[in-house]
């Protein structure tokens, strides 16, 4: 570690901080500016440590910084999710950063022979999994619960990339990209069934909180992979 990366870990560590005690203290402005910097903040100490691997990092760099950008553009617009505009764009491009992630794992598929069986039990297990949370979130309209499909579609064709990837090559990488693929996938169905049906009080900060520790586990196993 540089001075560099203790820097920034430093500020991460206490942009967490100051986050909790926002959120303890009740203090609205200051739990929004937190989350708007700890994602930024991340990202930029794991693409410093993805640099120290250059040229091999140079394609996990790129996709990186994109799906981070779109991750913090997000985390900013919903910080303002009451206004309609932003909420929609902060989950647009929430969408944007899975289907990163998703194209950057996709070659998986090519690398190892995944058995026909294997497509068809997780593709009914997915398909399920959207049954069930259309389901508990009740009646809505047809365009909610497309919405809620084709999100929860993209994080599950993630999620499938990190199985693949667990079930052939057991390492540290491969176990955090499932924990956060997993994280990112229940992400997606938390928040639709709590808009529509649990309101849960500090369904924000549980999201918030999914989102970064999801984020963070798909990123390092980055890190893991090319060392």
């Amino acid at each position: 570690m540089t001075i560099a990366n203790w820097i920034f870990l430093g500020l991460i560590i206490l942009a967490l901080g100051l986050w909790l005690i926002s959120i303890i203290k009740h203090k609205n402005i200051l739990q929004k500016v937190c989350e708007c910097l700890i994602l930024p903040l991340s990202a930029t100490l794991i693409i410093m440590r993805l640099t120290k691997s250059l040229p091999d990092s140079f394609h996990l760099i790129v996709i990186t910084s994109i799906a981070f950008s779109f991750i913090s553009i997000s985390a900013i617009f919903l910080a303002f999710e009451k206004i309609y505009t932003l909420r929609v764009a902060g989950r647009i491009a929430s969408l944007l950063n899975l289907l990163c992630w998703s194209l950057l794992y996709e070659p998986i598929f090519r690398i190892h022979a995944v058995p026909v069986w294997l497509w068809i039990l997780c593709s009914c297990a997915y398909g399920a999994a959207i049954i069930v949370s259309c389901a508990l979130s009740g009646k809505q309209r047809i365009l909610y619960y497309l919405t809620f499909a084709v999100s929860f579609a993209i994080a599950a064709f993630l999620h499938f990339c990190a199985l693949i990837f667990l079930c052939y090559e057991r390492t540290t990488a491969s176990v955090m990209l499932f924990g956060g693929a997993s994280l990112a996938a229940g992400l997606v169905a938390f928040h639709f069934i709590n808009l529509t049906r649990l309101n849960i009080k500090h369904a924000g900060v549980i999201r918030y909180s999914l989102l970064v520790v999801s984020q963070i586990l798909i990123a390092c196993s980055n890190i893991l992979l090319i060392h």
